[in-house]
């Protein structure tokens, strides 16, 4: 409790005059130097654990960062409009766009490296679950080829959690740094990257960034999210090049970016004709709607496990991003569970 009173004094101690700029710029050029100088201008004991101050500076990169992206409420899909595997895969071979380039030889190798990895679409099946169809959704939503939602299974074959040996985390593998920029930052009680439905609005975000700067040739794009947009513009002058998806072969970017790219059109090929490489696509479990609950405070899993039907395990499982089984000490404070689970919370804290 003393710890959660420091907390909320200190937030009201920086964020009393904060001013948040309307552009994401400014916001993230001014968001660092507000938090240090409110830190350090406010009577804040030399005893408060340093935990909290960091705490509160990552509270102003969340409420900048975030203030124009809508966190929905609600994900999956009602009782009387459920979905299965077969019609998420249904939707996503409806809005491939980029199959003009699926049989480029470079994916050849990859069509075989996915149909050995014995299992592969089952774990997808299972691992997907509740969020894939979300991810799907968002992706579709926004305009883009159908083709980025298989990003995740490329990046992280959909664990929620997965970090690479350069620290990229979560379903879509962002470093710490452009995570922040994109309105994903983490601490020891948090990391946002490992949020289904956050990391999959920041990616939209970012790739939609890219399909701008690269004239929506996604091949490019694709080809930056993997490697880095200045790193391939350096790449392609040197060869004087403009990046396109017919030359982007003839770019030397890395070993690892072309397997990126081929991964992507090997699964987009797979997907679109599963028969033809006798591959059959597991279900998922029947999709029913999830809410974010808004507790308003700090609570473990456990103590939330006494008003729901479900497990530490289970609650942990639909929340990855929280590292401690707890909620943040500050924010995020939301908590995911099936609509009748949430209804049950909602009510025991009297929301």
């Amino acid at each position: 409790m003393t710890y959660k009173r420091s907390a909320s004094f200190l937030m009201m101690l920086i964020l009393c005059g904060c001013s948040i700029s309307t552009t994401q710029k400014a916001v993230r050029q001014s968001s660092t130097s507000i938090a240090d100088s409110k830190i350090k201008s406010s009577d804040v004991s030399p005893t408060v654990d340093q935990e909290i101050i960091e705490a509160l500076r990552t509270v102003l990169t969340w409420k900048s960062t975030l203030t124009e992206r809508h966190i929905p409420t609600v994900i999956g899909l009602s009782d009387d409009n459920q979905t299965s595997t077969s019609s998420i895969w249904t939707e996503l071979r409806s809005g491939f766009k980029l199959q003009a380039y699926y049989d480029h030889a470079s994916r050849n190798d990859q069509i075989s490296y996915y149909l050995s990895q014995e299992n592969f679409f089952e774990a997808i099946a299972e691992r997907g679950y509740p969020f894939f169809s979300d991810i799907v959704r968002t992706v579709q939503e926004h305009g883009l080829p159908l083709e980025v939602a298989l990003l995740p299974l490329v990046e992280s074959a959909l664990v929620t959690t997965a970090v690479s040996n350069k620290n990229a985390a979560g379903l879509w593998q962002f470093t710490r740094a452009t995570g922040k920029s994109y309105g994903l930052p983490s601490d020891e009680w948090y990391e946002a990257r490992f949020d289904p439905i956050r990391s999959t609005l920041a990616a939209v975000e970012y790739l939609k960034y890219l399909a701008t700067l690269f004239n929506n040739q996604w091949l490019v794009v694709f080809a930056a999210y993997n490697m880095g947009e200045n790193e391939l513009i350096a790449r392609a002058t040197r060869v004087g090049l403009e990046p396109s998806n017919e030359n982007i072969w003839e770019i030397r970017i890395p070993h690892e970016t072309r397997n990126h790219i081929a991964r992507i059109l090997a699964l987009a090929n797979i997907l679109e004709k599963p028969s033809q490489y006798s591959v059959n696509l597991s279900e998922f479990e029947d999709i029913v709607q999830y809410e974010n609950v808004d507790t308003a405070n700090f609570m473990s899993f456990n103590e939330i496990a006494k008003h729901v039907d479900l497990s530490v395990e289970d609650i942990s499982k639909l929340n990855p991003a929280y590292l401690k089984n707890h909620t943040h000490p500050v924010y995020p404070q939301y908590i995911l569970l099936p609509v009748p689970e949430a209804r049950k919370l909602k009510t025991a804290l009297n929301l």
